[in-house]
């Protein structure tokens, strides 16, 4: 079972008084947590309580900026039935000013708490009508809100299918709602390298307070992602006109190959050459980094005939397609580097950024293909 519970709430002034800059529109200087959702559907363990729970909140948002890290608590006071986050005034990041000055009343936070029995972290999306405003009106027409000061509970599923109907808006950029999407390799999983680029690198990530349950829930789901970009990868060199005998999918017989396919004939590149295709795929937007391990990098580094296939937004209707490529001359560059690392210090994996790489393709294609 998945420990995410995640509530849409309608901001109000007081409840924007929590941030510095709003600090003087009211005394409440707190987030409230309506009763109905954050006790009785999340957290009803917690119905007797009055003690402070502290956990690390990840703000993502307004607008497409890095991730602001914090810690903060959760209580209610005596005689009140809901809680508030609570704690020092947020104040905005020396590096961001004006971060949270757009925002106002009726703006949306998106809130996933992580943990069964109490919040054991909070991601706070802020979806702002004068930064989001295609992002905030979907929300407005998608979900009947409450009143303000009230939650609604939403499904993982549904800002799955938001974030899918709102990909045009923010193109390759990274979504605001990629938050809510799970690493889709073992790397993003182990090391949160999936995660938003965060004004604090030196704070634990969301994903080391995970459960194991949790934890094997997200292993099978990136496997998943990339199998079915593998997947993907085949039908489309089968519906742009490559036989059965211009390619092979070299990894599925050979896990531990240091390439995903051969294709003998390669028909988008004139003269038809063969090369050999790294397949990465993501369920997020391009830019997401991809993983490529020290026996892969080797392998490109020798052959000028390698490609990556950027696969992504693989869960939308039109998944698309990116091939990249001068794949030989930057994996000439990372080698030299790595081995010029001191002596008893190896990498056996590196993050890097796609934007890298020179495009060669871009495709979109139907999931029947």
């Amino acid at each position: 079972m998945s420990e995410t519970k995640i509530a849409i709430k309608v901001l109000t002034w007081p409840d924007l008084s929590f941030f510095k800059v709003h600090s003087m529109r009211s005394n409440q200087r707190s987030i409230s947590l309506n009763h109905e959702i954050f006790i009785e559907r999340f957290y009803p363990g917690l119905q007797r309580s009055h003690d402070q729970v502290l956990f690390p909140l990840l703000i993502v948002g307004p607008g497409v900026r890095p991730a602001h890290r914090l810690t903060r608590i959760t209580m209610r006071a005596l005689g009140s039935r809901n809680w508030h986050i609570k704690g020092e005034s947020i104040h905005e990041p020396a590096e961001e000013p004006g971060r949270y000055g757009k925002l106002a009343d009726n703006d949306f936070a998106i809130m996933a708490f992580e943990g069964n029995e109490r919040p054991r972290a909070v991601t706070l999306t802020l979806v702002s009508a004068a930064e989001d405003a295609e992002l905030h009106a979907a929300i407005a027409e998608r979900f009947e809100l409450p009143a303000k000061h009230l939650m609604i509970e939403v499904s993982e599923i549904a800002m799955a299918h938001l974030r899918t109907s709102t990909m045009g808006i923010y193109r390759d950029r990274e979504h605001p709602l990629d938050a809510f999407i799970s690493g889709d390799t073992i790397e993003d999983i182990l090391f949160d390298t999936g995660a938003l680029a965060s004004t604090n690198a030196h704070t634990p990530s969301r994903t080391g307070i995970l459960s194991p349950e949790d934890w094997h829930r997200r292993i099978l789901a990136a496997e998943e992602t990339r199998q079915r970009g593998k997947e993907f990868f085949g039908a489309w060199l089968t519906a742009t006109g490559h036989i059965d005998d211009d390619f092979q999918w070299v990894s599925q017989a050979r896990p531990r190959s240091a390439y995903d396919y051969e294709v003998h004939a390669a028909k988008w590149i004139e003269g038809a050459p063969p090369v050999f295709v790294h397949v990465r795929a993501t369920r997020a937007s391009f830019e997401r980094p991809i993983h490529m391990n020290l026996s892969e990098l080797l392998f490109a580094a020798k052959r000028e005939n390698c490609r990556i296939a950027r696969l992504y937004d693989i869960e939308s209707a039109t998944p698309k397609l990116r091939m990249l490529t001068d794949i030989h001359a930057i994996a000439r560059q990372l080698i030299e580097t790595l081995n010029a690392l001191p002596d008893r210090v190896t990498a056996d994996s590196l993050q890097l950024d796609p934007g890298l790489f020179a495009v060669e393709l871009q495709a979109k294609f139907q999931k029947h293909q």
